[in-house]
């Protein structure tokens, strides 16, 4: 019988979200791009459909002692999807949220430097450089021999570590006996066994059956036994490495992970592997900008500190010490009153060692940690790892270098260390090598050359975070399986994007299978199959328009006319900055139009995000509001601006952090105007309701049996777990004695699911969201409902939803970042909200565009190229 190969993954009935009960085949072993508007049903399909259902169907097939243990995804609603295969998804998130992780980790270089010292590295004196030795088990042994040394001496072990040496299988010619007193032919009844035998005058096979046995690394009982002595005596051994030329010893590394800052035995003793140490910050226990009165005494603040805080009131009242100055004005016996206490006031110290005494309680630790910074460790210099693997050495182009002055290279200074030729080096030193090189390369190729080994990965953009785990899935050796991609071009220049789609073809042509969700139109000419989603968003969408070639697609595409840009009519001012510094780097001075729409631009790595974000609306933040957006460490000469701005707004792609309670209503707050909408009703009123009582998320409103989820899951511990709508409640999530209140156009529950666009348009709205409102309809999210949880959301959905969310005051004379906004945004809604952005702009808004897609061209009035050396500012054409 001819066997017929599979030639497409066969989706049958996919109702996920918005999708219309669609029907799909995706061929295999091809590069398959998806696009379409936001919210058109990309991720529905890709990730929410696709890769859930795979993932669900791959944990289903692990042994119940496994599956117990492995997070299963819940079914999702589609007939059939054949064939199942392995998969790899990749979302554009970065959901790193510890201190610990750093870039080395992520890509999983840490483990392959580890097993290359643990293998290959020599351990050298840290004061004369040269190589440690072992003392001489010849000389050992003399200096513990008998008296008399005449005839053979045998080495004993007990039976137990005579097996750890030579394994279960071995057994000696000899063993010993108490009984006897002697010497004899091997009896496993005997408690010693003979493990070498020698002559006084003959210790020259010692040391080579020593080195293989491998004894060194075992800590055993000897036992020395010869004719003329009464009783087997012990010998002792030390393994410590010395110095040949002076008192510096060392044991050596026992295992792998004794170069591991997730161990004890590799981790430093002083930031327990973390590479920083957490102090606390006097900028957060006082703010010395303000006075007393205002607050500026931050820790005297908390709660339980009330009653100092007023004891220190009545001392400063009585020595008539000044509450409506600012702080830093105060004398110098103030601080000293502050620190060290006085009467009943017990000063900034103790109060400390009081939180310290209950940092058992969760919201004890969060209040500290607010009020702490983190240092750089100076014990490890910052590389995590225990100052007792510190002089182990390998020898990298003609240097020795120790694995704490590789991790505190950049992914550029690293890259040329491993990339020449070792032609003496075994097989599996040669593999080691080689890994690592191609990790580094395919770093330098991804644009991450900027990033040091040891920065933490919880500062990287979505953008970065994405493709250092892209190293890892591009360097996968297999078959048969599924990678599943989201925006993956964001952030990346055009040769930056063609390394990405080299990857990506190594991958395919090993017969894998690659989709990618991504509105770059350079990555969809280049995939063999297109599949456009649309007509629109939400329920409009859903519905595959386009299935084929990526050329007979762009042949007929309908271009975007872009209008002409509004002129301001004179010449801006700018932003001023000066001496930026950070992430151990330098940056050129710049400067920024004010009043104006400033699209930045530059390859990966050349500090954009770094000198905008981390530095210029960091500080300007903190003079607006007394507050760091972020702590990262950064110097500065200056930031100057002309103008005084009422806020700076910082608006990035990486909104991945919300509840599961999280929706469209809390986050925009027309929840909270719907509930008042039907509280003003009689029937509310009559039965003295309170907003709690229609929401899903207070105690009052909630259903109680399924506490407002609107469904009940039934763990079925080895099989797979239930999901069953809530009988009592039907899947409304509140009390139906509240969801089914009607103002005569719509239930409580109605207005809940109901688009917006259909809600709002029913009730009464105040001036500022009738502003919203209008918001919603530019950015296109009028299609959304009020109780649509956040994570089941695209990227470009979240995108614009929180800028929904920002806006919800009236933004004037603001400064307002944006990075990689066009993410999940096609050009048609990018021209929607280049309109949207322009009219900030005329309420004297000062707009900023950190974003690689080319679009914004026609959009933003001036243009900051970031290049490797320098930074320079350009203005774009008005029409």
């Amino acid at each position: 019988m001819e066997k017929h190969e599979v030639e497409s993954i066969k989706i049958r009935g996919a109702r996920v979200h918005n999708l219309k009960n669609i029907d799909l085949d995706i061929p295999l072993r091809k590069l398959v791009c998806f696009g379409g508007p936001s919210g058109s049903g990309k991720t529905s399909l890709a990730f929410h459909t696709l890769l859930t259902e795979s993932k669900r169907r791959f944990v289903n097939s692990f042994p119940n002692s496994m599956k117990f243990f492995a997070e299963r995804p819940a079914a999702v609603d589609v007939d059939q999807i054949f064939p199942v295969l392995p998969v790899f998804g990749l979302p554009q998130v970065n959901p790193v949220m510890g201190s610990r992780t750093v870039v080395s980790d992520v890509m999983r270089l840490t483990d392959s430097l580890q097993n290359l010292f643990f293998s290959f590295s020599r351990e050298l004196c840290p004061g004369h450089g040269v190589e440690l030795e072992v003392r001489s088990i010849t000389d050992q042994l003399l200096a513990q021999a008998p008296k008399t040394r005449e005839g053979v001496f045998t080495i004993l072990l007990t039976p137990n570590e005579f097996q750890r040496v030579n394994g279960i299988d071995f057994l000696p010619a000899r063993s010993f006996s108490s009984k006897r007193k002697s010497i004899g032919p091997f009896d496993p009844e005997d408690e010693l066994w003979e493990l070498l035998r020698f002559k006084w005058d003959n210790l020259n096979n010692i040391e080579k059956r020593w080195k293989e046995l491998k004894l060194s690394a075992f800590q055993l009982n000897y036992q020395l036994w010869g004719d003329d002595l009464k009783k087997p005596r012990p010998l002792r051994f030390h393994f410590e490495r010395v110095c040949p030329e002076c008192d510096f010893e060392s044991l050596p590394a026992p295992m792998v992970s004794a170069f591991s800052p997730y161990s004890a035995l590799g981790a430093c003793s002083s930031c327990n592997g973390y590479g920083a140490n957490l102090i606390y910050d006097d900028r957060k226990i006082i703010n010395r900008d303000l006075s007393i009165q205002d607050g500026g005494l931050r820790l005297l603040n908390y709660g339980p500190f009330q009653d100092a805080y007023e004891e220190l009131l009545k001392i400063l009242k009585k020595r008539k010490i000044a509450l409506d100055v600012p702080i830093s004005d105060l004398p110098e016996d103030f601080f000293v009153l502050l620190e060290e206490g006085h009467g009943k006031y017990p000063g900034i110290g103790e109060l400390k060692a009081y939180l310290e005494s209950r940092k058992y309680k969760p919201s004890v630790r969060i209040y500290i940690r607010n009020l702490q910074r983190e240092v750089p460790c100076l014990v490890c210099a910052s590389s995590r790892l225990s100052k007792n693997i510190h002089h182990y050495k390998v020898r990298l182009n003609g240097a020795d270098w120790g694995l704490k002055e590789i991790m505190g290279l950049t992914v550029e200074e690293a890259s040329p260390l491993f990339s020449e030729a070792r032609p003496l080096a075994t097989p599996h030193e040669k593999r080691l090598f080689g890994d690592i090189s191609e990790k580094l390369r395919m770093a330098m190729e991804m644009g991450l050359n900027h990033l040091a080994l040891l920065r933490k990965a919880k500062t990287l953009s979505a953008g970065e975070y994405q493709r250092l785990l892209l190293i890892k899935y591009l360097s996968f050796k297999g078959t048969d399986s599924l990678f599943v991609l989201d925006e993956p071009s964001l952030g990346l220049a055009e040769r930056e994007l063609t390394k990405l789609l080299e990857g990506l073809r190594a991958i395919i042509a090993q017969g894998n299978t690659v989709i990618l969700i991504d509105h770059s139109e350079y990555i969809q000419r280049a995939a063999d199959h297109l599949i456009v989603m649309g007509p629109g968003s939400g329920k409009s969408g859903g519905e595959v328009m386009y299935q084929g070639s990526p050329k007979a697609w762009f042949k007929n595409k309908e271009t975007v006319e872009w209008r002409k840009k509004k002129v301001s009519g004179k010449y801006p001012e700018f932003i001023e900055v000066h001496g930026p510094q950070i992430y151990g780097k330098s940056y050129p001075d710049f400067k920024l139009p004010i009043n104006e729409l400033t699209w930045v631009t530059g390859p990966s790595g050349t500090g954009k995000s770094a000198n905008l974000i981390r530095i210029m609306a960091n500080t300007l933040h903190h003079d607006v509001t007394g507050n760091w957006l972020e702590e990262d460490v950064f110097t500065v000469k200056a930031v100057h601006s002309p103008v005084q701005f009422e806020d700076v707004i910082v608006i990035a792609s990486d909104l991945n952090r919300f509840t599961s309670r999280s929706s469209v209503g809390t986050i925009t707050e027309l929840g909270s105007v719907i509930r008042k909408h039907f509280l003003k009703l009689p029937i509310a009123k009559s039965m003295n309701l309170k907003e709690g009582h229609l929401s899903a998320n207070s105690e009052l409103g909630m259903c109680p049996r399924c506490e407002g989820r609107g469904s009940l899951v039934i763990e079925m511990q080895y099989l797979e777990d239930i999901v069953l709508e809530c009988e009592d409640c039907k899947g409304l999530k509140i009390r139906p004695l509240y969801a089914n209140i009607s103002d005569g156009k719509m239930t409580v529950a109605e207005a809940y699911g109901l688009p917006l666009g259909q809600v709002l348009e029913r009730i009464t709205l105040t001036p500022k969201f009738r502003r919203v409102w209008e918001y919603l309809k530019i950015l296109n999210l009028d299609y959304l409902s009020l109780d649509r949880a956040l994570n089941s959301l695209s990227g470009g959905e979240k995108q614009r939803i929180f800028l929904l969310s920002k806006l919800l005051k009236n933004i004037q004379n603001s400064l307002l970042l944006f990075e990689n906004i066009s993410f999940g945004l096609s050009d048609r809604e990018l021209k929607l909200l280049g309109s949207f952005l322009e009219d900030l702009v005329q309420l004297r808004n000062t707009i900023v565009i950190i974003d690689a897609a080319n679009s914004f061209k026609h959009l933003a009035s001036w243009q900051l190229q970031f290049d490797s050396k320098r930074i320079y500012l350009t203005p774009l054409p008005r029409s």
